[in-house]
Parts: structure tokens; sequence; C-alpha cells
């Protein structure tokens, strides 16, 4: 039995299971590969928990088992719960993953497991310290945010191998961990990219004069930078240009977000709009003609890759994973954080130049194909298959 470990919450609604369609798609893909029984240990779902691309599975069509717990807002255990963690725990071959403290169970049962590697430590204090402006309680916060970094950066160091999603969390495990695998996280399958010939299309009809559509997806908080995109929005249409805006997400600024659209007046050139299904997002991300991302923080986001399927040129504020994934990619333009006036210039710059709109975009398309979800998560999976059999 193999143990994977999630923060992503799941609910049993009778014979149905709520989960993320992300983390339901790449479930099957390991429990297709691996071969032995999954089991994932997942928060239940509450009324404070907003999945943005929820999908109801039956129970019996799961090719995994969900074991539920109840865990406070910091994902810490009850007592009860922590022993039936740990029971399941001393069951298990092998681990695959982090959190609720199961690397600790596993060092002192002689379990072998393999450490998930997502946010950097200057993520990790820029989600702790975000919506925080008292200069005391910042630093208390960036303090616990290092204490918890250092107790992941232990179960790098106890693991047998770490697997690291995005750029800036391979470059830090370095000092943890000599075995490391670096992927790219996405939901963008290979079929789900965008066709040569329809991106010829679009790119053809957009230099023929048409109105160029710009697209944003993610959270709508401040560490995604989501008033920023308004605030590009605003200071294009101050700059006489043509153009749609359409934001698709969810969180605690999409009020403000649409307040200042009406307060700009721009309610027909900019729309905020609710979370869609992926494969909704796609199509409408295919129709689009340029990414902007004003992300203050590197975190690896899946958006990177998923606007690259489609396509899509980025314009993206210049954290970690932004920087490092366009000297892969050669898919758009870095600019200051916390500087929308200059991404408006930038955008004004890549609209202006023709054929280097179409450079990126093309160079997006194929960067997405090399790292289509297959081909990430074959070598995750086959990554997994080799320490699974090699600590057994």
């Amino acid at each position: 039995m193999i143990i994977l470990p999630t923060y992503s919450p799941c609910l049993r609604q009778g014979d149905d299971f709520i989960v993320d369609r992300k983390l339901h798609t790449g479930l099957c893909e390991i429990a297709g590969a691996v071969g032995e029984d999954i089991v994932v240990i997942a928060p239940e779902l509450t009324s404070s928990h907003r999945l943005m691309d929820a999908l109801a599975i039956a129970a019996d069509q799961l090719p995994y088992e969900i074991a539920s717990v109840q865990c406070d807002a910091r994902y810490r255990l009850a007592a009860d719960e922590r022993a039936r963690v740990e029971g399941l725990v001393k069951r298990a071959s092998f681990i695959y993953g982090v959190g609720f403290g199961v690397p600790r169970m596993a060092r002192r049962h002689g379990k072998p497991y393999i450490a998930l590697a997502e946010f950097d430590l200057s993520t990790h204090i820029a989600f702790a310290c975000d919506g925080v402006n008292w200069r005391m309680r910042r630093w208390l916060r960036s303090l616990r945010a290092f204490f918890r970094f250092v107790g992941e950066a232990r179960d790098r160091f106890g693991a047998i191998a770490v697997h690291c999603n995005g750029y800036p969390a391979m470059v830090e495990s370095r000092w943890f961990h000599a075995n490391r695998l670096l992927y790219l996280d996405s939901r963008m399958s290979e079929e789900m990219v965008i066709d040569e010939a329809a991106l010829e299309e679009r790119l053809k009809s957009l230099m023929l004069g048409r109105r160029p559509r710009l697209i944003y997806s993610g959270r709508f908080e401040s560490t995604k930078g989501a008033l920023d995109v308004i605030e590009v929005g605003v200071g294009l249409a101050a700059r006489g240009v043509d153009f749609e805006l359409s934001l698709y997400g969810r969180g605690s600024q999409a009020e403000q977000m649409r307040a200042r659209v009406r307060a700009a007046g721009l309610e027909a050139r900019i729309e905020v709009q609710e979370p869609v299904p992926f494969p909704d997002l796609v199509l409408k991300s295919h129709a689009s003609d340029l990414f902007l991302c004003c992300h203050s923080q590197g975190d690896p986001s899946c958006t990177y890759l998923e606007a690259s399927g489609a396509g899509l040129p980025i314009v993206g504020y210049g954290n970690r994973m932004w920087r490092s994934f366009l000297s892969s990619a050669g898919n758009g333009v870095v600019c200051p954080v916390g500087k929308p006036d200059m991404m408006v210039e930038a955008i004004i710059d890549i609209l202006s130049g023709y054929e280097r709109l179409v450079g990126y975009a093309r160079n997006s398309r194929e960067f997405a194909i090399q790292h289509s979800f297959e081909r990430e998560f074959a070598k995750r999976t086959a990554a997994l298959r080799a320490s699974a059999s090699s600590a057994t």
C-alpha cells in the first residue's frame, strides 16, 4: 500500500466523492502506474474550502481510496486522527508526499518516502504575511513560516528522493538532497494543447485588426497580484488600447476587483468572472491572445504551463518561477514586481510587434507539448516506481 498525503480537501456525499479535478487526474495516473493500492490522506472538505474546479466521482469508480481527516486551518491533526494516520503509515510499504506529520511517522516506523517540495522559503513567508500590515505581526508570521520551512527541510533530508514542483523548489532543494527530480505541474494534456492550425488562424485574425483578447485565471488574492491585473487593464484603457480582458477565479479580492472596474467605467472591456471547469477554461484560453500574470511570489503556479498550452505569450511579474520558466520557454516578457504601469508598456510593445508576438505564441505551444501532463507524470511515476522497488 502506498500512502499519498495531500492538503487538497475531499468530501464523501452519499455514493460520490467531491474532489479537485486536478488532484483526481494526477491520482489516476499514479494509481495506474504503480500497481499497488493507493490511499490518499486528505482534509475533509468543509464550507470554508472553496474548490475552484470540483468534480463529483462515484466512490466505486475511484482507482484509489480516500481517508479524509479532521484538521485545523494549519493542517494539524486531532489526537485521534493522528493515531489513525499513524496506523496507516505503519501498514504502508511506501509514502509519496508530505503533510500531517507523515514523514516523521515514516521515519519513526522505518518506512521509505519521497518528499515533495513546492514552495521555497520566500514564498512561505509571502503567504504567511499576506494581508498583514502591522510590522510586528509580519515579523512573527515570518518567523513561524521559517520554522515550518525548517521542518520541511528535515523531511527532505530524511527522504530517499525529493520531487520538486517548479524551478525555485528545485534550486533550493539542492541544499537538502542530491536525488532530486524537477517536474512542472499542470493539467494540460497534449490533446488539450492548441492545434497548430488553430493557433496560426488566431494569430492571422489578430494581425488583420481584431481586438486583442487578454486573459488571467487563478486565485483572486494579493499574492497572485489579482488587483494589479485590473490596474493593467485600466492602464491600457488610459493609453487608448482597444482590448478585452477576462479574469476567471475566486478569492478575497473579487469584490475589490469588480469595484475598481466599475469605478473606471470599464465594465464593457474588463470582466471579473467566477471560475469555470478546466476544460472550459482551456477553450477560453485558446480564443485569447495574451496571458497576464502579476504573481508577486515565486510559487510553481501551473498557470504558466497551462497558458503556454493555449499558445499564449505571457507577460508576468519577475518572480523566481516566471524568470526561470521564461529562460526555458522563451515565450514572453518579465516585468518588475508591483509595477503594473511597466506591464502596460510591455503589452503595448508586444501588441505593436506582430513578429515577436508570433514567436512567443509558437514557443509557448512547443514548450507545452514538451512538458505535457502525460510527459511530466510519466517522469514522476517512473521515478516513484524505481524508488519504491529499490526500497522494498
